[in-house]
């Protein structure tokens, strides 16, 4: 089944808990804490792979989860890293938040870290110092992040081709590529993309058919409204016009609005428009050539598919315009400046933190770094709660969230901890 849309929710492994240990050695009568860190949990990862052409895998499954990290263990052992989780999609496939693009793969290979795994606990081995010789307790592992992502896949080809239903296009790619798409003498045949690959003088280009467009396509209309975006990425658009049709520039007038008003992108992409089915004019196409050239429709030629005439001439015509087009690209690319995606980065720092104040008085805090302490510390050992009280004091949140309190019965969260109790 071809899918070119899925929404999925990734999410990494938590980190595992660090360990409360203490060294027990024979003749060693005063050991001191030696409890192990927990592992980090493995990280999401997206990936094009050109051996992936649809995005079905995503159809039935929709939730994905990183390896969890191993808790640490005693005699300072680590908890082993959880593994990352590696999934697919195919080159030409949009990673998106919302409406925010995560990454854009066009390319076989190239990868993006879409959430992170959580970072393992530390183990009381960690806290030990000359003012804290003792300590009984660890840190909990992180949480992985987790969010919710839609894949949107636009095929990757150089030419799309164009028109309303039954036009001739299935037919003419299984004429120049080996592609073989389903054919039949009845609208909307084609139900999916169909991409070949074009062999023209010892080079090649990628063609790819799209369903019959009509009017109010753009609007949803139709079977053709899936899959316009698909036709935003090509370098030229072929269009067909069919000669058993009784209005031809109806019909091409009809494509283009259609085209212009579903994106920009498209409203400006080449265009190269031929009439298909040629070989149902007994008299040639010249006159009917000339008549639309009159009437302000630029049609280059004239082929027909299921007759093989006119095909090779067409794709001499296409090939030094998909080159033109590689060309531009290259040239727009300074190879000393290359375009690099950078995550959004949070500030890091534990003293980086808000507060706000509901409208009921409850006390908010948030912060990433404060945040991950409130989630990791073990509330149920002694220790850990004064470690956590140490750092609000040294960081001054303990005197903001007293300015911000109406009364000490006032609730207090960081992030989604209630812990006024701990104050």
């Amino acid at each position: 089944m071809f899918l070119d849309e899925a929404t999925i929710t990734v999410k990494g492994g938590n980190g595992g808990n660090g360990c409360v240990s203490w060294r027990r050695e024979k003749y060693i009568p005063m050991g001191g804490p030696d409890g192990g860190d927990g592992g980090n949990g493995g990280g999401v990862y997206i990936q094009a792979d050109a051996n992936t052409d649809t995005l079905s895998l995503y159809r039935s499954v929709k939730r994905f989860e990183a390896e969890k990290g191993g808790f640490g263990q005693g005699q300072n052992k680590h908890g082993r890293n959880g593994n990352d989780l590696l999934l697919v999609v195919p080159p030409g496939t949009l990673v998106k938040e919302g409406d925010t693009v995560i990454a854009d793969l066009t390319e076989n290979g190239e990868e993006v870290l879409v959430v992170g795994g959580g970072r393992g606990g530390y183990g009381n081995a960690h806290f030990k110092s000359s003012t804290r010789q003792r300590p009984d307790f660890a840190e909990q592992g992180e949480p992985g992040a987790s969010k919710a992502i839609t894949l949107e896949l636009k095929l990757v080809a150089d030419v799309g081709i164009v028109g309303y239903p039954s036009v001739g296009k299935s037919t003419l790619i299984s004429v120049v590529s080996s592609a073989k798409p389903k054919i039949g003498d009845y609208p909307f045949t084609t139900l999916v993309p169909n991409l070949g690959v074009v062999d023209v003088d010892d080079r090649s280009f990628v063609m790819c058919d799209v369903p019959g467009l009509i009017e109010k396509a753009s609007e949803g209309k139709g079977l053709g409204h899936q899959f316009l975006k698909h036709i935003e990425r090509c370098a030229i658009i072929l269009h067909l016009l069919d000669v058993s049709r009784e209005d031809l520039v109806a019909d091409y007038k009809a494509i283009r609005k259609e085209l212009e008003a579903y994106s920009e992108i498209l409203a400006h992409k080449k265009e190269l428009v031929m009439l298909s089915k040629i070989d149902l004019l007994p008299d040639g196409p010249d006159q009917v050539i000339a008549n639309l050239n009159a009437a302000g429709i630029p049609v280059r030629g004239g082929i027909s598919a299921a007759a093989h005439i006119g095909t090779n001439e067409l794709l001499k015509i296409l090939l030094p315009l998909v080159l033109m087009h590689k060309e531009e690209i290259a040239e727009s690319i300074d190879p000393d400046e290359p375009v690099v995606l950078t995550p959004h980065i949070d500030d890091d720092r534990m003293g980086s933190y808000s507060i706000a104040v509901d409208d009921d008085g409850t006390v908010r805090v948030a912060g990433k770094r404060i945040e991950q302490l409130t989630i990791m510390t073990n509330f149920n050992a002694e220790g850990g709660v004064m470690r956590f009280k140490d750092v609000l004091k040294k960081i001054g949140l303990d005197r903001a969230i007293a300015r911000s309190r109406a009364t000490d019965e006032t609730p207090v969260y960081i992030g989604e901890k209630r812990i006024d109790d701990f104050l």
